[in-house]
């Protein structure tokens, strides 16, 4: 009767061993494929970074190609950042240099 008590510990604790052993395999296998996904995004994330700044020049391009065109010219012109202030303040900005002009 001992004999087989001491049989049936030694099968559970070795089938109890190889469970964890394989768990283990597992995980080191799943941290492998995780680890190579997040490079992949990386590697995608720096590839769409480039095509969105590669997108901006080019739309950019095209911009300056559409304010050549005469009709255009006047929607697409690139203004200088004092012209696109707007409202009074451009306007007091105008009276407080010509009354300092006129002193």
């Amino acid at each position: 009767m001992e004999t087989a008590l001491i049989f049936s510990e030694t099968v559970f604790y070795l089938t109890v061993s190889v469970a964890i052993i394989i768990i283990g395999a597992l995980c080191a296998i799943v941290a492998y494929h995780l680890i190579r996904i997040t490079r992949e995004l990386e590697e995608l994330s720096g590839n769409l970074n480039d095509a969105s700044s590669e997108a901006g020049e080019r739309i950019n391009e095209i911009i300056d190609r559409l304010s050549g065109l005469p009709v255009l010219s006047y929607f697409l012109k690139k203004r200088s950042p004092e012209h696109r202030s707007k409202g009074r303040e451009k306007t007091i900005g105008k009276k407080q240099n010509d009354k300092e002009k006129k002193q």
